[in-house]
């Protein structure tokens, strides 16, 4: 077949992969967007309401992702595989709903972490993991754009969102914009994944990309790959710690951002400037999905990575130095938000690139626990190190020389030829 449009299939009609990324673009959305992004903005307002220190608010963060994603992680990417995402998806959207409710009823800190753990749940059956495998199935030839396209759902809903809960908070108060939330998620993931979301193109008849036949470039997998074969690779270390590392310090910034804000503000200009800044953090990190999502089917992925990686470590000091001149919460906000919209994009498509698709989903499982770790970790070290020396600049720097330890690493995968050698000697053996 010649090459062509590949939002068309046979009879002019539009390939249902793209009903796929928009499903995604919506889960990512609402998951990320508005649950992960959205659930920091409450913090000051915990902080004023039951007088708890940030230490204990970011552990309860900690604390579910710690257990959640390792115990959980795997097992996601294996339930993928046996029920099909649309279940897995199902699900999570429910924990997310029961999180954002029980977290406007609570009142003590055991409540806070049971309801952490439902929200730790929530993300990952309902958020990168399953829209990732799903893209991967769908599209071969334009994955890394389509991943730039679902991931601009993130930016989407971390833009809006924080609108949305200062509108609520005002109007009904922080308890009911939670709930708000809540029942949006619930209702609106519930019927996307309903009506729209399929396995892969192979349950409609279809191929990858809409394509008419078969690509002899892009064949399909023809036998398991272990994954003990896969981490005996240097390249599956590399990439694991690199994303942990980067991972981390983007969790540890974002988890602490509001909080940071109301440390060097007047209350009186906290709530707005919060939101502000939320909002222009996410916003900018549409661009850099696209941005980086279009050079990564152009330009070598370990490249786009590793500038990634950059953008989001020297981006973390010039928010140590908005304390001085809080006009610089701005600049960090575009800088630092156009590196944290490829930054999760990446993984998967570096994953895919050195691994190949066979094991995709529970390769993902593995790096995305060891990520959720990082992401755990860091906002209650960086938390613990404001409550004990009083500034976020220690724990912020700490942040910066992760990311860049995170570039050093993506930038040792051993490629032979412009192709990942674990791709290579995968493929021989």
């Amino acid at each position: 077949m010649p090459e062509s449009d590949s939002s068309t299939a046979s009879g002019g009609k539009i390939f249902y992969g793209w009903w796929i990324v928009g499903s995604a673009f919506v889960f990512m959305m609402m998951i990320v967007g508005f649950a992960l992004y959205g659930l920091p903005l409450f913090y000051n307002w915990w902080v004023e309401a039951f007088g708890w220190n940030r230490t204990q608010i970011q552990m309860g963060n900690t604390t579910s992702k710690i257990v959640i994603g390792p115990v959980f992680g795997f097992l996601a990417g294996w339930a993928i595989e046996r029920f099909g995402p649309r279940r897995v998806m199902l699900a999570g959207a429910l924990f997310a709903a029961i999180a954002l409710v029980g977290f406007s009823a609570m009142g003590s800190l055991t409540q806070l972490y049971i309801f952490y753990f439902f929200n730790a749940l929530g993300y990952l059956c309902a958020g990168p993991l399953p829209s990732q495998v799903l893209l991967s199935n769908w599209f071969r030839r334009l994955r890394g754009r389509v991943m730039g396209i679902a991931y601009v759902g993130i930016g989407v809903g971390g833009m809006v969102v924080p609108w949305l809960i200062l509108g609520f908070k005002n109007a009904f108060g922080w308890p009911w914009a939670l709930r708000l939330l809540g029942l949006i998620i619930l209702l609106t993931l519930a019927s996307v994944a309903l009506l729209a979301v399929r396995r892969r193109p192979a349950d409609l008849g279809l191929l990858p990309d809409g394509d008419a036949a078969p690509r002899d470039s892009t064949p399909p997998p023809t036998r398991p790959l272990s994954l003990m074969v896969v981490a005996r690779t240097r390249a599956f270390w590399l990439l694991a710690l690199g994303s942990v590392m980067s991972i981390g310090a983007v969790g540890g910034v974002m988890q602490n951002l509001a909080l940071y804000i109301a440390d060097i503000l007047p209350r009186e200009q906290v709530d707005f400037t919060k939101t502000t800044v939320a909002s222009l953090t996410l916003t900018s990190s549409i661009a850099g999905r696209l941005v980086m999502g279009y050079l990564a089917d152009r330009v070598a992925k370990k490249r786009v990575m590793i500038a990634t990686y950059l953008i989001v470590g020297f981006s973390i000091p010039v928010l140590i130095a908005a304390r001085e001149n809080t006009a610089l919460l701005y600049v960090f906000a575009v800088s630092f938000g156009f590196g944290l919209g490829a930054d999760y994009m990446l993984i998967p498509l570096m994953t895919a690139e050195c691994f190949g698709l066979a094991a995709l989903s529970r390769i993902l499982g593995l790096i995305i626990t060891s990520d959720s770790v990082g992401e755990a970790l860091m906002p209650s070290l960086v938390a613990y190190v404001r409550d004990t020396t009083g500034g976020y600049g220690p724990g912020f720097l700490l942040l910066t020389g992760m990311a860049l330890v995170g570039a050093l690493a993506v930038a040792l995968i051993p490629y032979r030829n412009g192709t990942p050698v674990s791709r290579v000697d995968l493929e021989k053996s």
